[in-house]
């Protein structure tokens, strides 16, 4: 078996890897290390995939992974260590800021560890010459992270490791390949992993851009709460909620407004034990529409719907589910009041109407969302 697949994931970084994989290799055969290079491109429009392909195409240990429909750090990660047939993965940049050189220490390491991290922030490592904001970013977020998380290393966002095969296969159907910090999937997932970190200094990009912005921030964010609680909760849910409660506040201030227009007293029909009136009716097929596309480009933003016949569909279901959920919502409201009448407490309070009204959002809310993630956008986990 090979020593060490190292997987490169990529995007738009030709230049960077035409330079980097010869000064790989030339280390690899200095060191005596059986190796094989696996480039995990996410179909750039520089055409990396293509330029690897064609420079290194007589080299048998040097593979190229060309994803196209999918995008990410992590998952593309993932999808080489998949094929990997080394004893031990690394995982590094493909553009040229982490230094390989101490490459060969971490395998010397892996010995007597399952994971070896190249860390910025023990021995000789450093940020390089990151500026004053950049530092601050990274050091706020390995603060979260080790408040959200029981870790113990020193710098958990590096993107710099080198893992056994057995850890991945032990805890790789865990990792949820959205995001771009790998290593907090791996040293979260699992207690009492034995870990060392080895130093090394933060290079200068040369070629490329960064590929840091709003959306990786938010990716990371998830992720955490997905490692820390996600068995508990899943963050999908706890999307859908957040946009249940804001067509929540929609329905109410639409309604409102909608009442200047319309009198309430213009009943359309009675529905669930309750006369629905125009204002309400409008209120109600507005935050629906809200709900659905906040839905459909959010919460389930893997699985969105695309295209004017796949959305009309969508919606016609959501809007389908979403009376359902308002019939289980307003029927356990009132069944809930006539066992509080029952027992001779009486509906005319105002706080047991709230708790009534709170326990039929809870009943319709989880099988509106069971619906939804199972029909509207067959999400499947």
């Amino acid at each position: 078996m090979l020593q060490l697949s190292l997987i490169l994931p990529s995007f738009n970084e030709r230049d960077n890897l035409l330079i980097l994989i010869p000064i790989l290799q030339k280390l690899f055969h200095e060191n005596k290390i059986s190796y094989e290079i696996i480039v995990v491109d996410d179909d750039s429009p520089d055409l990396t995939w293509k330029a690897v392909q064609d420079q290194f195409a007589k080299q048998e240990e040097i593979h190229v992974i060309r994803r196209i429909g999918k995008k990410g750090l992590s998952s593309a990660v993932i999808d080489g260590m998949a094929v990997a047939r080394g004893t031990y993965f690394a995982v590094m940049d493909a553009d040229m800021q982490h230094d390989e050189k101490i490459l060969p220490q971490m395998l010397q390491e892996m010995n007597e560890h399952e994971i070896v991290i190249g860390s910025r922030l023990v021995g000789d490592g450093g940020y390089g010459d990151w500026g004053i904001v950049r530092k601050l970013m990274s050091k706020g977020a390995t603060l979260v992270a080790k408040l959200f998380l029981p870790i113990q290393v020193k710098d958990p966002m590096s993107g710099y490791f080198v893992i056994r095969r057995e850890l991945f296969n032990e805890i790789g159907d865990k990792i949820n390949p959205i995001g771009f910090k790998i290593l907090l999937e791996f040293l979260g997932r699992k207690k009492g992993i034995r870990s060392k970190e080895v130093g090394y200094v933060f290079r200068t990009r040369i070629h490329g851009a960064t590929k840091m912005s709003g959306s990786v921030i938010q990716n990371y964010l998830a992720a955490l709460y997905d490692i820390r609680f996600g068995k508990y909760v899943s963050l999908t849910f706890i999307s859908y909620a957040i946009v249940g409660f804001l067509g929540y506040s929609i329905n109410l201030f639409s309604r409102y407004l909608f009442s200047f227009f319309f009198r309430d007293s213009s009943k359309l029909f009675t529905f669930a034990f309750t006369s629905i009136s125009t204002s309400a009716t409008l209120a109600f097929v507005f935050s629906i529409m809200n709900n659905y596309f906040l839905n459909n480009y959010w919460t389930f933003r893997r699985v969105k719907n695309t295209g004017f016949y796949q959305n009309l569909r969508g919606l016609t279901i959501f809007v389908v589910i979403s009376l359902i959920g308002l019939f289980i919502q307003l029927s356990v409201w009132n069944y809930s009041i006539l066992l509080y009448k029952q027992s001779q407490i009486g509906s005319e309070n105002l706080f047991i109407n709230i708790v009534c009204n709170f326990i039929g959002i809870v009943f319709a809310t989880a099988t509106n969302f069971y619906l939804n993630k199972n029909i509207t956008w067959n999400l499947k986990d």
